[in-house]
């Protein structure tokens, strides 16, 4: 076996090497996962700053815009994310939002900021999901000691005029096929008024027509809170059922996207809109 030998001039250049390649490969593994929240919100910053204002990041959204065009991320709705080469010495950063048939993508100079956001939207996805279900948790169990008060009230509440009012407009946004309108006047309606089954089914519905899974779920099991003895409660568990397994379906098919080439860049639904 031919053994190799450095000279003293090739070892001081190894080692000069070395060091010059450590510090670049462990920003690289740092850069796959940022410490924390504002690490990550540092580096979608970083990553935006010369195409894209970030008009607002919180626990939950990401809105940005570009020039007139405003745009925005729900977080928890993120279910993959990759990073890729285009054309013309750009790269994008890709997600998928799982009430979405095609990926939204963010247009970025150098691979290294297209890999640093989707890192970094990785990262606030993930935490966005995660205090989502536990608000919701928290929401609920809330939720089920007013629906027993509600049951066991005679004569029950009646409903207040101003969710009577999203009521009547909820209603006339379905008929016109207005579906994001009237989801917007039930949410709102059932927020003025908790305990109205009819308010909490046609939303749970609607939700679920829109690929809004989480929001579908919620609303049904809180119509089954509200009447548990109704002819329709194994339908609406049948709902729950079918809900839950897309969603986790949607989240077990995450690693990649499809190629964002030919896809628009668009707005997510009661999120944010494009404009000019």
């Amino acid at each position: 076996m031919r053994r190799l030998t450095l000279s003293v001039r090739n070892t001081t250049f190894a080692c000069l090497a070395l060091s010059l390649l450590l510090p670049m490969s462990l920003f690289a593994k740092k850069d796959r996962t940022p410490a924390d929240q504002a690490e990550a919100e540092k580096w979608i910053a970083d990553a935006t700053h010369r195409m894209y204002k970030i008009d607002q990041l919180n626990a939950q959204y990401l809105l940005y815009s570009s020039g007139e065009y405003h745009y925005g991320i729900a977080l928890a709705r993120v279910a993959a994310i990759q990073s890729g080469a285009i054309r013309d010495g750009y790269y994008t950063a890709q997600w998928q939002d799982y009430t979405h048939d095609g990926p939204d993508y963010i247009k970025l100079f150098t691979r290294g900021r297209a890999e640093s956001f989707a890192a970094a939207l990785e990262y606030l996805a993930t935490a966005a999901r995660e205090q989502a279900q536990a608000q919701q948790a928290a929401a609920f169990q809330q939720f089920q000691a007013q629906a027993k008060t509600w049951r066991e009230a005679s004569p029950k509440p009646v409903m207040p005029e101003s969710a009577r009012e999203h009521q009547v407009l909820a209603e006339y946004a379905f008929k016109q096929h207005e579906t994001e309108k009237a989801i917007r006047e039930y949410q709102a309606a059932v927020a003025l008024f908790p305990t109205w089954p009819e308010g909490h089914f046609n939303l749970a519905t609607l939700a679920g027509e829109q690929k809004d899974y989480d929001t579908a779920i919620l609303h049904m099991k809180e119509y089954l809170e509200l009447v548990p003895d109704s002819p329709d409660v194994q339908a609406a568990k049948d709902s729950v059922i079918i809900w839950k397994d897309r969603l986790s379906s949607v989240f077990a098919a995450a690693p990649g996207v499809a190629d964002g080439q030919g896809q628009k860049k668009g707005a997510l639904v009661n999120v944010s809109h494009r404009s000019k």
